[in-house]
């Protein structure tokens, strides 16, 4: 049992890699791992190098902090993700943070494509997404959510989640948003004015030149999802973004399969499939 003054011991990690093209070729500039993280560039499922994260601490819980820091430099690609699902456990005291960085030089590409988080019950997670581009570089950017494991009977009824975003493209910020579930979390999902009763959600926000335009093409990708309600917008600043809802993981996660291959006409790096 803990008491008043028992120190609990805290999950601390920071990653970081960074890419550029030299000599006609995207090589590594930078991998530092620290604490819990951890990151592996398998050989790439495309064309396209691969950083895998990994949380070797299995899980966050309260006072655990996770900091992700990704570069592609100028003219490069990089598509990043996460070893396995994220687990915010209940919390004994304070919260969870999770950071990620992600800077794109000119003409670079990054795909940030983690696997789903999953919080439980008396969870407390406090998410953030920070993201900066040349003017011509690209951006495909995913979170998604999933309040318990419904094939296990639970249900999130307690706890804190908060999510935000900031993306600014050559200094101006283009794309910014907030969640924030307090308290009772599965009396305030319930409403119609955030999750209508979902247990399951995504975001995917495209930025670029040209993602705007492929408004069209999103929406395409979106039909025919089994048990996802889905919808996609664009802004006049060369953003896109994409809202998926399930009420179970297992739906989110085929949508998100789907729909990822078809709008981005690329396999999706091999440990979605593990």
């Amino acid at each position: 049992m803990t008491g008043p003054s028992t120190e609990l011991q805290r999950a601390r990690g920071h990653g970081s890699v960074a890419v550029s093209r030299r000599d006609g070729r995207v090589r590594l500039d930078r991998l530092f791992q620290q604490g819990c993280a951890r990151a592996r560039l398998p050989r790439p499922a495309g064309d396209v190098p691969e950083v895998v994260l990994i949380n070797t601490a299995g899980g966050v819980t309260g006072g655990d902090r996770i900091d992700w820091e990704l570069e592609a430099g100028l003219g490069s690609a990089l598509v990043a993700t996460t070893q396995a699902a994220e687990r915010v456990y209940r919390s004994l005291g304070g919260t969870a943070s999770i950071e990620t960085r992600l800077t794109l030089g000119a003409g670079s590409k990054l795909e940030w494509l983690p696997q789903e988080t999953i919080v439980f019950d008396g969870g407390r997670l406090d998410r953030r997404l920070e993201a900066d581009l040349a003017p011509d570089a690209s951006l495909l950017a995913l979170e998604a959510l999933v309040l318990g494991r419904a094939a296990h009977g639970e249900t999130v009824t307690s706890g804190l989640i908060a999510d935000r975003w900031h993306i600014r493209r050559g200094g101006r910020l283009v794309h910014a948003e907030a969640l924030r579930l307090d308290g009772r979390i599965a009396q305030r999902a319930a409403g119609a004015a955030t999750l209508g009763g979902a247990r399951a959600l995504a975001t995917v926000v495209a930025v670029g030149p040209d993602a705007g335009l492929r408004l069209e093409a999103a929406r395409r990708a979106l039909e025919g999802l089994d048990g996802v309600i889905a919808a996609a917008s664009a802004k006049a600043e060369g953003v896109l973004v994409v809202r998926l809802l399930a009420t179970e993981a297992r739906a989110l996660r085929a949508g998100l399969i789907r729909f990822l291959m078809a709008f981005r006409d690329a396999p999706l790096p091999r440990v979605w499939s593990s």
